[in-house]
């Protein structure tokens, strides 16, 4: 009796949200995460599974003969794979961690229609109600191991909270967070993106961001707060890459509905059209109760070497079988069985080893007193190490083959002719090629904050950042 009541309460809340949000649910089936953090280690792949009825209610009780995964490279003919096993409330059981990007610009401050922009009368401020939803969703939020962060930007990021269970950080931020001045009312939507991605990303488990704004990206030219712009296209990849899924929110009928659909489909969340402000709050327990509800799919991935793979998730039920898709981004170490073997990718081992040693020779050293860089050669040995510059004035230094370059590294073909330079604000350290990415702990990015024992790679020199003995500022 009480099961039916609660399955009847939730039929009657999808039902109000219904005739409140425009377009909610366009497919039933999502592939929300790919976690590929085993794959070096024993092959396996983790898929985060959305499956939702024609209402948007998580479809429960679900089991292996429910699903079919495929797999293929490019050129290569599609694979059925093995599912070892199908998990139900993985995320209720070890936690989420949620980054929630909101935005502040001018127009937050208008009235839910629009036809109100100059009132002092927060109590209708899209911005309030924004505050109010959140506040009242982290009282919906029992689990000690979820962990919420938060991002409020305009024409810069004003404000940073990083993941966190005391969720009285958050609530003291969004008590902090005032309307901006006219020169800061402007909306960087796709870079303060691009900058969330890059934050959560070192996060485990489940990642996933809520997005809401009221606009569309309405970026500040020559925006000193974003001297590297990545653009629409830069975050999705980088979103793609980092197997992160994104939900967004549009607070007005002016809201950019086109690419904020876009972003929740290109990386398994879903978009929402929301003209009611006061609605927000069964908003954010929507997402919530969907990713809570989300199956975990562990599978053996194909032996072809490849960086991008398209996986194929198939959902057998009542009316028939529906299949979803979606790239990830690794390639694998050996050939499939019976095909021809490069040998030259065995040299992926001896080199693994090398970084791991270096990696190790950081983490247990002493630290030095002040922040640096130690440079390595191919062969593991150092041959210098560099200080960086912590007093006022002093930038940060610039890494390059050039005999301008602040480090000068000589005698390595592998590496471009572009610098990277290492800035220093406030005690925190930031990367930032000029042109081509650069590779930080094996992954190609084109800034990063570093943080202590990061490696970074250059052709065939490695460079190791040591933080020194006082700990960056900062998230």
């Amino acid at each position: 009796m009480k099961r039916k009541k609660a399955l009847l309460s939730v039929c009657i809340l999808f039902m109000i949200l219904g005739a409140s949000f425009s377009q909610v649910f366009s497919d039933s089936l999502r592939i929300s995460q790919i976690d590929i953090t085993s794959l070096i280690i024993n092959q396996r792949i983790k898929v985060y599974i959305s499956v939702t009825d024609e209402d948007g209610v998580s479809v429960k009780d679900l089991g292996k003969d429910n699903f079919k995964i495929f797999e293929t490279a490019e050129g290569r003919p599609e694979q059925e794979r093995e599912i070892f096993l199908v998990e139900k409330g993985v995320n209720i059981n070890r936690g989420i961690n949620l980054l929630l990007v909101l935005d502040n610009s001018g127009s937050m401050y208008w009235d839910g229609s629009g036809k109100i922009t100059n009132s002092e009368n927060e109590d209708i401020w899209r911005i309030t109600f924004a505050k109010d939803a959140i506040i009242s969703f982290l009282k919906e939020i029992k689990n000690p191991r979820d962990r919420v962060g938060l991002f409020v930007f305009n024409v810069k990021i004003g404000s940073k909270t990083a993941l966190t269970d005391d969720k009285v950080q958050i609530v003291k931020a969004l008590a902090g967070t005032t309307r901006p001045p006219e020169e800061e009312a402007y909306t960087e939507l796709y870079e303060t993106l691009y900058q969330g991605i890059d934050y959560l990303r070192t996060a485990g488990g489940r990642k996933v961001i809520i997005v809401l704004s009221d606009g569309q990206n309405f970026p500040l030219e020559n925006n000193p707060h974003f001297s590297e712009r990545y653009g629409l296209k830069g975050a999705l990849y980088f979103a793609q890459r980092e197997g992160i899924s994104i939900f967004t929110i549009g607070l007005s009928k002016k809201a950019d509905r086109k690419n904020l659909k876009f972003i929740a489909e290109e990386t398994g969340g879903a978009y929402f059209s929301v003209y009611d402000p006061s609605q927000l709050e069964k908003l954010y327990n929507l997402i919530r109760d969907q990713v809570l509800n989300e199956y975990l799919l562990t599978y053996t991935a194909g032996m072809v070497p490849a960086e991008k793979k398209l996986l194929k998730v198939g959902y057998q039920h009542e009316a028939g079988m529906e299949e979803v898709q979606r790239y990830y981004f690794s390639g694998t170490i050996f050939g499939t069985p019976g095909t021809k073997i490069n040998y030259l990718i065995f040299l992926f081992v001896p080199v693994s080893i090398v970084l791991l040693w270096l990696l190790s020779l950081v983490k247990f050293q002493q630290k030095k007193a002040i922040p640096s860089l130690s440079v390595h050669t191919s062969s593991g040995k150092k041959t210098a190490v560099h200080t960086l510059p912590t007093a006022a004035g002093q930038t940060g230094v610039t890494i390059g083959t050039s005999t301008a370059a602040d480090i000068t590294i000589a005698g390595d073909p592998k590496i471009a002719k572009t610098e990277v330079k290492i800035s220093n604000k406030n005690g925190v350290f930031t990367i930032v090629s000029t042109e081509t990415p650069v590779t930080v702990n094996n992954k190609p990015v084109k800034t990063k904050v570093l943080r202590s024992g990061d490696l970074i790679q250059l052709g065939d020199t490695s460079v190791v950042f040591d933080s020194g003995a006082t700990k960056p500022q900062g998230i």
